[in-house]
């Protein structure tokens, strides 16, 4: 088939009209929807105040790359197909492939200590091996002076970026924690040299880069003339700014390269096709590892790997100074998604959502909200059977399970998940997705698919019924065969998806309203009709993340009382959800109201306390308002999430960063002693205590 390729940029961020720049257009049915695309990013990159990105697709022989917006904004610069961004972190990927042909070439040894090739770098404690480096398993710290250590001005060879870090001790025994680090990933940059004899850069060139046709992909360098290089841009407040100077050949292999979109699309149609890797070592790599202790990390050899929408995909994000990227492969469907832009610190995966249905035609991911209390627990179970059964059967038609481990897996699920003890089930379902708790979702999963598959049902289709469809499809087949024929479910499971099945049916179609601005008149107009479409329903979707970005946007325009009335609509639609309450205690943080917020975010922990009230995802939403230019709010929702959480280090350790940016040393210097006295081996902890005596505080009592 001869391949098709369009290659376009779209001007003014407040007009996105695309020019082509090479080959042929897309199918018109698509080339039309593609069009429709154009009025989404720019709505999206007001909203974000992108100055310019870049977002493509690849699937079988057909390619489409376009630009939008400005590379260059002070001289008026159009962002294109050709327009070089900085990758940060979705390096990583390509230097996982570049070991794993090593390996092949009988070079490399996985499971070999990393001085094995890196014989400069000090002996640890417990053996570091290669594998484990890929999958951020070494123990390996990241960074622990973030004002020195991603700020660095001089240029870095391989053997000064390695001594940044080679005297951190390890922060766990390898194997035993998951640590996402970019300085792993700089040791295995380090290993290709050893291994192969070459420099990383040039081996890149000749066995990756090259044999795919990445002609873009370049190690950056500020000295060198770098064609359609792209200008960095972030928020300082409400105003953009150029981003600081900082040379990233440091993070060579980790994060130190330049590319384009197009061969970010090249890197990915090229390793599931397998262009560069046998099949073999294509399987390893998508693998995700899992802790000694039996936990997933959802992370392979280079891979980000989570059921997307229970499709089998691969992924990989980055960011740093002047950029953020987002690689997203569907190797079974032949199809990867780039995006790149050019302002630090925002989230480009909404361009490779709706790109993803542009092409498909397919929602991204179902959001079904559960009005029912008494059956939020049976969803939660068909959504594990579904996510992880139908990516199985996307990936391989090759069982997971033999009939004896399937029928004990669904014994397992009807005698624990569905338990009426929620103190049994809740625990059981947390850990049905790992191999700690015998990957059941996963076994009992896959044999659904299959037997669904078999009796002649595509399932392609579950991607507009979701979970519910999937499992009460399941149920009614296993309910027309001979008795012992199928698995079946606890009986009560049963009638409870069967009913949330046929509420869903009626509601999913429903879309979320076109409101008339203002903000306020919006809130009204989608009240009244999603109040009238959700009446009586048990099973409808989940708005809470068009309220939030309603809220946010309003927020950001200083319409505090519109901000408050969107999060009071998803708290009356969605009284069940963790989201719809942390989304209240947000805003009214936002707003000022402490107490009342302090009070909506602990309904949310009520609601689930590993969900939009965690540590974590309080951490992520400080640094989301940081980055954003609202220093104050992110210190304050920091704030009240150590007092919900007040043995949690991580938050301490997050409090002083903001102290330490803001000047405050005695605050900053006092935060991370908190941490350190609440846990003195908290991922974090050598790096607090370096940084007290960096800002003058007492020395003594800081050993671990």
């Amino acid at each position: 088939m001869q391949s098709s390729k369009h290659y376009g940029f779209a001007g003014a961020l407040a007009l996105l009209c695309g020019v082509a720049q090479a080959a042929s257009e897309p199918a018109p049915a698509l080339a039309a929807r593609l069009a429709d695309f154009d009025g989404w990013a720019a709505q999206r990159m007001a909203t974000q105040r992108l100055p310019g990105v870049t977002v493509g697709f690849s699937q079988g022989d057909v390619e489409w790359v376009k630009g939008y917006g400005y590379a260059d904004l002070e001289n008026r610069v159009p962002a294109t197909a050709r327009s070089s961004y900085r990758l940060a972190s979705v390096t990583k990927p390509m230097t996982a492939v570049a070991i794993l042909q090593l390996v092949e070439q009988g070079k490399v040894d996985l499971d070999a200590p990393v001085q094995t090739y890196v014989p400069y770098f000090p002996v640890k404690p417990f053996p570091v091996t290669v594998r484990q480096l890929l999958g951020h398993l070494g123990g390996i710290d990241a960074y622990r002076n973030s004002q020195v250590e991603q700020h660095f001005k001089e240029h870095k060879d391989t053997r000064q970026s390695i001594a940044v870090f080679e005297q951190f001790d390890l922060i766990a025994e390898p194997g035993t924690r998951f640590r996402y680090t970019s300085y792993g990933y700089n040791l295995l940059g380090a290993v290709i040299e050893g291994a192969s004899g070459e420099s990383y850069g040039g081996y890149m060139r000749r066995h990756v880069w090259g044999p795919l046709g990445m002609d873009a992909t370049v190690l950056d360098d500020p000295d060198a003339v770098i064609a359609h290089r792209v200008r960095g841009y972030r928020l300082a407040g409400k105003e953009l700014k150029n981003s600081e100077f900082v040379d990233i050949s440091s993070r060579f292999s980790a994060g130190g390269t330049r590319a384009s979109v197009p061969d970010m699309l090249a890197f990915g149609r090229g390793v599931h096709a397998g262009k560069i890797l046998s099949a073999a070592s294509v399987a390893a790599m998508v693998q995700p590892m899992a802790t000694r202790a039996g936990r997933l990390t959802h992370y392979g050899m280079g891979w980000e790997i989570f059921p997307t929408g229970g499709r089998y995909a691969i992924a990989h994000s980055g960011q740093q100074p002047e950029t953020v990227t987002y690689l997203y492969s569907f190797p079974s469907r032949k199809l990867t998604i780039a995006v790149a832009a050019n302002l630090e610190r925002v989230n480009p995966e909404a361009f490779v959502q709706r790109l993803f249905e542009v092409v498909t035609g397919e929602p991204w991911q179902l959001k079904t909200y559960i009005a029912d209390a008494g059956a939020q627990r049976a969803y939660q179970v068909a959504q594990g059977l579904f996510e992880e059964g139908r990516a199985h059967a996307e990936r391989t038609h090759e069982p997971y399970a033999d009939a004896a481990a399937t029928r004990l897996a669904f014994t397992q699920i009807n005698g624990q998940a569905l338990a009426p003890d929620a103190t049994v089930a809740r625990p059981f379902i947390e850990a049905a997705r790992h191999p700690a708790g015998g990957r059941v979702f996963l076994a009992a999963g896959a044999s659904m698919a299959e037997a669904l598959r078999q009796s002649g049902i595509d399932l392609d289709t579950y991607s507009r019924g979701g979970a519910l469809a999937f499992a009460r499809d399941y149920v009614l087949l296993s309910r027309s065969k001979a008795a012992g024929t199928l698995p079946r479910f606890d009986p009560a499971f049963e009638q409870a998806i069967v009913a949330l099945a046929a509420s869903w049916d009626r509601t999913s179609a429903i879309a979320w309203p076109a409101a008339p601005a203002p903000a306020s008149a919006s809130i009204a107009a989608i009240d009244r009709q999603l109040r009238a479409a959700f009446h009586g329903q048990r099973a409808y979707p989940d708005f809470v993340p068009e309220l939030q970005e309603l809220a946010q946007a309003s927020a950001g325009r200083g319409e505090a009382e519109s901000a408050l009335a969107a999060s009071r609509l998803a708290v009356e639609l969605y009284p069940l959800s963790d989201r719809a309450h942390a989304l209240q205690g947000l805003t009214l943080l936002g707003a000022g109201k402490r107490e009342p917020a302090l009070a909506a975010l602990r309904l949310a922990l009520a609601r689930d306390p590993l969900g939009a009230a965690s540590p974590a995802a309080l951490n992520l939403e400080a640094y989301r308002l940081k980055g954003s230019g609202a220093v104050a709010q992110g210190m304050a929702v920091l704030q009240a999430a150590a007092s919900l959480h007040p043995r949690d280090a991580n938050l301490q350790d997050s409090l002083a960063e903001f102290y330490v940016e803001q000047g405050l040393r005695p605050q900053a210097v006092a935060a991370y002693r908190q941490a350190l006295q609440l846990d003195p081996r908290y991922p974090g902890a050598v790096g607090a205590r370096a940084a007290i005596i960096r800002l003058g505080g007492e020395t003594k009592a800081l050993a671990p």
